[in-house]
Parts: structure tokens; C-alpha cells; sequence
């Protein structure tokens, strides 16, 4: 199957079994295509992945209007709007601490690694709104690690800052929306919020249902999670 960033199928795995499903309406003839790259930054970043990854670029739809960079690169609204050298540096900058982030991985300790996501939230916003890509990447890391450090109130305040733009930036049933959803459950049900618990896996639900089919024990799983409330 070949790429497209905007796909009308997902691939999911049961056990070794690959299974494919339709997230779009696809008519007799019509070529099917999957995401081989995580879909959330824009046009360019995309296309260094893929040249990187994968030696091609992509054609499709997305790639060719660039519809939807300008919500994912969206510039804070200040009395003074920020000139285009200070955006392109801001994202020159992004681009650079998100490679030293994942660098800093192997030899950091968790509450340096939260510094350094809070400081590259704080300096990227003073340019960049909370929705754009570059903070939301930022967030998800320092939400994975207050997770590892089991600050689940810190974890949930990061999940909740990106679950909306997520939603947004994210084709239809995208299963990172659904994961991000699921985190989200878990932590309100650990924290004894279950009715904010119960209403976020049934939003995870209904997007794995239609990317992992309705039988999968996965989802059976889930719903245990809840079953008693």
C-alpha cells in the first residue's frame, strides 16, 4: 500500500495478522492508501521524514494545498504580531530542541528532561499559540514524563491542553487521538473523576471501533474498564 497523508485506511494488528479498514468512503477502483508517518506536523516536516525514511515525497491532497499548516503553525495573537524572521527562527529553534529532547532521553533523568520541556514550552510561547504542533509535541513529552514519574495531576494538565487541538490536527479516527483519549480516561478514573473518566474511553471507543473493529479484545478490554460505572 502506498503513502498518503491523507489516508482512507488504517492498518491494525492482531497478533501477526494485519487487518485493514476504511476510514473514508472508497469506491470500486479507487487506490487505497495508508500513513507510513505520524500525520500531526506540517507539510514540510512531513516530507523530511518521508524523504529521510522512505526516499520519496508526497503528492497528495494535504501536501499540495497545505490546507491545514497554517492551524498547525499557528502564531500567538500579540499587539504586535511577530515578524516572519522571529517565526522562522522560532521554528528553526522547535525543531532543533524536539532532536536534543529525544537525544536527551538516553542520559537525562526524568525532572531534567521536565525542565527542558518546560523551558521550550516557555520560550516557543511567546511565539507560538498552545495548539501549534511544535508546543503540542513538547506537551505530549512532558505529559510522558510526569507519567513515568507518576505526577498524574501533571499528566492529566498536559493530556488535556492537547487532546482538543489534537482532535483537530489528526485525520478522522486517528488511533494517536484515541490513545491520547485513553490516557486521558485512565488518569480521570485514577484521580476518582469517573464520570470525566468514563465519557473520555467511551470517546476512545468509538474511534477504535472503527480503526480495530468492534470484535477486537482490545476494546473488550476498555470497557471492562468501566463496566461497574
Amino acid at each position: 500500500m502506498n503513502h498518503s497523508c491523507c489516508p482512507n485506511v488504517i492498518v491494525t494488528y492482531k497478533g501477526t495478522l494485519a487487518e485493514v479498514r476504511a476510514v473514508q468512503e472508497i469506491e470500486p477502483g479507487d487506490e487505497i492508501f495508508t500513513s507510513y508517518i505520524d500525520l500531526l506536523y506540517p507539510t514540510e516536516d512531513r516530507n523530511d521524514r518521508l524523504r529521510d525514511s522512505y526516499f520519496f515525497t508526497c503528492d497528495c491532497r494535504e501536501c499540495i494545498t497545505k490546507e491545514k499548516d497554517k492551524d498547525k503553525l499557528e502564531i500567538r495573537k500579540l499587539n504586535e504580531p511577530p515578524s516572519a524572521e522571529t517565526v522562522r527562527d522560532m521554528i528553526k529553534y522547535a525543531r532543533n530542541v524536539i532532536e536534543e529532547f529525544r537525544r536527551a532521553k538516553h542520559y537525562k533523568s526524568p525532572s531534567e528532561l521536565l525542565e527542558v520541556c518546560e523551558l521550550s514550552l516557555d520560550k516557543m510561547g511567546s511565539v507560538f499559540e498552545d495548539c501549534n504542533v511544535y508546543m503540542l509535541h513538547m506537551m505530549y513529552q512532558a505529559m510522558g514524563v510526569c507519567l513515568y514519574m507518576q505526577d498524574w495531576d501533571g499528566a492529566l494538565r498536559y493530556g488535556e491542553k492537547i487532546i482538543k487541538p489534537y482532535s483537530k490536527h489528526y485525520p478522522l479516527y486517528s488511533l494517536n487521538v484515541a490513545s491520547m483519549w485513553l490516557k486521558l480516561g485512565r488518569l480521570y478514573m485514577g484521580l476518582e473523576n469517573t464520570s470525566a473518566g468514563v465519557k473520555a474511553l467511551k470517546k476512545a471507543i468509538a474511534i477504535m471501533e472503527v480503526a480495530h473493529g468492534k470484535d477486537h479484545p482490545y476494546i473488550s478490554e476498555i470497557k471492562n474498564e468501566f463496566k461497574d460505572h
